[in-house]
C-alpha cells in the first residue's frame, strides 16, 4: 500500500498555512432532520471495515468503504 503523498512531488503539495480563507461553520448547526448515523453508527463501521480488511488482507480484487451523512447549510 503507499500513501497519497507519495505519488507527488513534494514541490506540488498543496500546504494549508493560511487559514484566513477557511470559513468554520458554527457548532450548532440547526437541521430538521432527523439523525441517521450516531457515534456508536461510525465506530460500527470503522470496525467492521477493519475486520473485511484484515480477513481479506491476502486479496487484491476486492473494496471496502464506508460513508456518512453530512448535512449542513450553504
Amino acid at each position: 500500500m503507499t500513501l497519497a503523498k507519495d505519488s507527488a512531488p513534494t514541490d506540488q503539495i498543496t500546504s494549508l498555512n493560511n487559514t484566513e480563507d477557511i470559513i468554520i461553520p458554527p457548532c450548532d448547526l440547526l437541521s430538521d432532520e432527523p439523525p441517521l448515523e450516531s457515534d456508536l453508527h461510525r465506530d460500527q463501521i470503522e470496525l467492521l471495515l477493519a475486520c473485511l480488511k484484515w480477513w481479506w488482507r491476502e486479496r487484491t480484487d476486492f473494496y471496502a468503504t464506508g460513508n456518512l451523512t453530512i448535512y449542513s447549510l450553504p
